[in-house]
């Protein structure tokens, strides 16, 4: 019985022992197979991914790029180039006409150019076109050649060779770099193309004053008439024994030429003769005279014909610019020059003085003999007058007229005649060879500085100086009081260009022989307006008020209106539109009916009639010719023709067009109005497009408008729209 329970005992240990042994293999060969299986679950899921993601490359490779994603491309390359291009053009602007006013600039980019339009335009192309076409065409090779992916056809099926260049073409490309610079070239050149034209643009709008320009359109001041001292309500007591005047206007001298230790611009001196003559007589500095003053030009006297009038008048020469057939330096054709305005040449005149004046150009342009002749019935020696009475020849031109090595031989004439008189006399001159844009060189002139507006900068302090010290020398000299004065800072931006924007470009002025001291001996800030009655004291003049229209006797105590308002906020009252300045003026509105007839093929003309001409002061015409892409010598063509009157107030001009060669292309016509041999203002600019071959055969010509778009009669539809804008301007 023993032995038997013993057996049972062993064999159900057996059976455990059995069990567990199964139970042992059964999980190492469930293990063993979970492992094969998530072993051969991961291989298949990594088999999946390489074959996903080889196909997805594939499939890159073979799919064409969005519509959205080029639109949006091609909109980045246009803001790129268009910030490049505004911002140049923004540079070549400062660069080409400096400090001119918004005004000025607007006036110099709408006068023709005589000639020179291709060259000015060659530059301006050559400067802000040229970078940003280039920078475009740049980036879009860089982006085509190294980063874009060549682009399966739209339609058709893909032929091996074409699979293999495209996947070739994709592996190359689809790298982590050029994926980067893909995706973020574009965009940030663009941005830094919007950075740099927008704070090119910012400069100019603020040098120009465009925000002040745009707030005080239409917004009305009577600051200058409320500031106003009519000289005709003032005691002015001259001496008993009147002095002469020698008054001389040096064409864009400043004292930005002399060196950074008298206050100019430069290292080297360019005027050091002028700088030594100013600080020895009189500028204004106060007792410090190291440091040279000179006047601020305000608005509207910064060309020579406002400079002469602030400084003879004492206000700004402020005219309504919308008037038709009326410019800033085109007041020839009016018959007035403010005639109700008292100048320095009216109050010379009435006090018995003997008025010349003496320019190496014609006196005529800009005005200027209307100015001079209406306000001291003034004499001119100029240019016109040397050519026909025979010192000078008949056809002799340079420059503007003649330099002015001869306009100071011809003073010296002039002065030793004037002297002998028993009148006080009032002579002024206005030189002329150191005129934008880089001055004229004379046989006086030398070569010691690399640029040439240095040196003629250079040969004015000489021949100034050298003209000074005759003076001196000549028995009239004690009893004469001498003026020199910058009519205006220079348009030559560019040799002016160390300038900081803080830094008030002034005219050159010296006063010398005057009988007076100043009062005060601090530094002065003053405009050209200030000379008028300046230079009245300068003679020996008592001034009731020591204020004469706009200006203040320096000699005195009295502070300028510069000194007790700002720059800014004289500048800003006088851009604002005045009523006063505009009765003023009283100037009329030049026009004229002007007939275009068609390209004539046989004459190879085109006739132009104009009847009708407001301005009795217009006798003739001149009308230019250019011709966009005829070049000869390396130029557009340009012509002129004179008009013909052949029946009383019929002013007819053939303008003969040139067939050397063939021709396709706009030609632009403005007609200017004469006045006494001077060209004024153009009254309009038409447009054709011609098209023939070399000899002028198959011509095909109509009138179109600026962009070269036909003319063509007005629909009812655009009378309608011409009349709603008539109702409701802009």
């Amino acid at each position: 019985m023993s032995k038997a329970k013993k057996t049972t005992k062993k064999s159900k240990k057996e059976t455990i022992k059995r069990s567990a042994a199964e139970t042992k293999a059964e999980t190492k060969a469930e293990t063993k197979a979970e492992t094969r299986a998530e072993t051969k679950a991961e291989t298949k899921a990594e088999t999946k991914a390489e074959t996903e993601a080889e196909t997805k490359a594939e499939t890159s490779a073979f799919v064409r790029e969005k519509t959205r994603t080029k639109v949006i491309r091609w909109l980045l390359y246009f803001v790129m180039t268009f910030f490049i291009i505004s911002g140049r053009t923004a540079q070549w602007i400062l660069n080409e006409w400096g400090d001119l006013t918004l005004d000025e600039v607007i006036f110099t980019i709408t006068q023709p150019m005589n000639g020179t339009d291709s060259g000015i335009i060659r530059s301006y192309f050559v400067y802000a076109v040229f970078p940003g076409v280039f920078i475009l065409f740049a980036l879009i090779a860089i982006e085509h050649i190294f980063l874009m992916r060549k682009q399966p056809p739209k339609s058709g099926e893909l032929s091996p060779e074409m699979e293999e260049t495209l996947r070739k073409d994709y592996e190359k490309k689809n790298t982590k770099p050029r994926n980067i610079l893909r995706v973020w070239l574009l965009p940030v050149c663009a941005a830094a193309a919007m950075v740099f034209g927008m704070i090119q643009i910012t400069g100019l709008w603020n040098k120009l004053g465009i925000s002040e320009h745009l707030s005080s359109l239409g917004e009305e001041s009577t600051w200058i008439e409320d500031n106003y001292v009519d000289p005709k309500s003032v005691q002015l007591t001259f001496p008993e024994k009147k002095r002469n005047l020698l008054y001389i206007f040096l064409e864009s001298m400043e004292v930005s030429y002399a060196d950074k230790e008298s206050g100019g611009l430069f290292d080297v001196n360019y005027i050091p003769r002028l700088t030594k003559i100013s600080r020895e007589n009189e500028n204004f500095s106060g007792a410090d005279k190291q440091i040279l003053d000179g006047g601020n030009s305000l608005k509207y006297s910064t060309w020579t014909m406002g400079g002469m009038f602030a400084a003879t008048s004492g206000l700004p020469l402020k005219i309504p610019l919308e008037l038709k057939g009326v410019g800033t330096n085109f007041m020839n054709t009016q018959t007035s020059f403010f005639s109700d305005v008292t100048c320095l040449g009216d109050i010379l005149q009435e006090q018995g003085y003997n008025l010349e004046m003496s320019f190496g150009s014609d006196a005529t342009f800009g005005g200027r003999r209307l100015c001079f002749t209406e306000h001291g019935g003034y004499d001119f020696y100029d240019w016109k007058y040397y050519t026909t009475n025979g010192e000078l020849p008949s056809d002799y031109k340079v420059w503007w007229g003649f330099e002015d090595e001869k306009l100071f031989d011809f003073a010296k004439d002039r002065l030793t005649a004037l002297a002998a008189e028993d009148e006080p006399f009032g002579f002024t001159m206005l030189t002329v060879d150191t005129h934008y844009p880089n001055g004229y060189v004379c046989q006086l002139c030398g070569d010691e500085f690399d640029e040439q507006y240095a040196n003629v900068i250079r040969c004015a302090d000489n021949q100034v100086s050298d003209f000074i010290e005759w003076c001196q020398e000549q028995p009239w000299y004690e009893n004469t009081t001498i003026i020199l004065s910058g009519d205006h800072p220079t348009m030559n931006k560019e040799f002016c260009s160390s300038a900081s924007y803080d830094y008030r470009r002034k005219c050159y002025t010296a006063y010398i022989n005057a009988p007076v001291e100043p009062v005060r001996d601090d530094y002065r800030e003053y405009a050209t307006i200030d000379n008028f009655p300046t230079t009245l004291a300068a003679l020996g003049v008592d001034i009731e008020g020591n204020r004469l229209a706009l200006g203040t006797n320096l000699f005195s105590d009295q502070d300028t209106l510069i000194e007790r308002d700002g720059l800014e906020y004289v500048n800003t009252e006088l851009q604002k539109a005045s009523k006063w300045m505009d009765e003023q003026s009283n100037l009329q509105e030049v026009s004229a009916d002007i007939e275009y007839h068609d390209y004539d093929p046989e004459t190879q003309t085109i006739t132009m009639v104009l009847k009708n001409v407001t301005s009795d002061e217009v006798d003739s015409f001149h009308v230019s010719m250019h011709m966009y892409g005829y070049i000869v010598n390396g130029k557009d063509y340009v012509s002129w023709s004179d008009s013909v009157e052949e029946e009383p107030g019929v002013h007819v001009v053939k303008i003969k067009i040139p067939t050397q060669k063939a021709f396709d292309g706009r030609i632009k016509i403005q007609p200017h109005c004469m006045i006494d041999g001077v060209r004024g203002i153009h009254l309009d600019t038409h447009y054709y497009h011609l098209a023939y071959d070399e000899g002028g055969a198959n011509a095909e010509a109509y009138q179109c408008d600026r962009y070269g778009e036909e003319l063509k009669e007005p629909t009812w539809w655009d009378k309608v729209k011409e009349w709603w804008s008539g109702l409701w301007p802009l």
